[in-house]
């Protein structure tokens, strides 16, 4: 393997189509996948399902973007792009994210206030919980992928494995369960602030100590290797 690592994107056809084992031989660590035109489509759902399956079982980090309200701003839109979520991260081994962008007007008030609300109650999730869980698999894959001298790397992923299943189990319920709710009522408690900021705290309190424990442990054995910098380059 080559000592650059690298990432690129791509679109889950061209996965379907490319030697992406051999491009892990040379250095791609990850790739971030286009879901245009995927949400609410049964062909293309399952092309990016193999797709997904297939960079894991390479060994190469999946990452994306979606706009939780993207397409057509309804609860219908939101319906699908949960499902869309769903299907890339439903192994524990990629967050769950997306983007909650504001409303332009072409929406009914009714969804332009859920979106308003899911987009404050999220927040713990898309600038916290799921970044540090994107920034801990990055560690570690690169760290494995360097050959990194680390010990109880085994341990560290199955535990990082299943918490970052239940995150984005949380989150993803968050979405549906209160969009559900909010399209039958016009109104949900699920997104009070009392309520979700005590999940997602725990959620982040316990990612750091799982996290912690590793450096330090790998730290005391010596192995200053797991915490070097490294400089990647992105292409695509």
């Amino acid at each position: 393997m080559d000592s650059d690592l690298w990432s690129t994107s791509c679109t889950p056809r061209e996965i379907a189509t490319g030697d992406f084992q051999g491009l892990s031989a040379r250095g791609l660590y990850r790739v971030r996948l286009d879901l245009t035109g995927i949400a609410g489509d049964p062909a293309k759902l399952h092309e990016l399902l193999v797709a997904v399956q297939t960079l894991r079982r390479i060994g190469i980090l999946v990452e994306y973007e979606i706009d939780l309200f993207g397409g057509s701003p309804r609860f219908a839109t939101v319906r699908d792009n949960v499902a869309l979520v769903r299907a890339i991260v439903a192994d524990g081994t990629t967050p769950a994210t997306f983007t909650v962008s504001p409303g332009s007007g072409g929406s009914s008030p009714w969804v332009d206030d859920y979106r308003e609300r899911v987009g404050v109650a999220v927040q713990p999730w898309l600038t916290g919980l799921s970044v540090q869980l994107a920034e801990a698999w990055s560690e570690l894959v690169l760290g494995e992928r360097l050959k990194r001298r680390q010990d109880g790397v085994a341990a560290y992923r199955i535990a990082l494995q299943r918490l970052t299943l239940r995150s984005n189990t949380e989150l993803l319920n968050l979405v549906a369960d209160s969009a559900r709710e909010y399209e039958l009522t016009g109104d949900t408690q699920l997104l009070e602030h009392d309520l979700v900021a005590p999940r997602a705290g725990l959620l982040t309190e316990t990612l750091l100590a799982l996290s912690n424990k590793f450096r330090l442990s790998n730290i005391s054995a010596g192995n200053a290797q797991a915490a070097k910098p490294l400089s990647l380059k992105r292409v695509g």
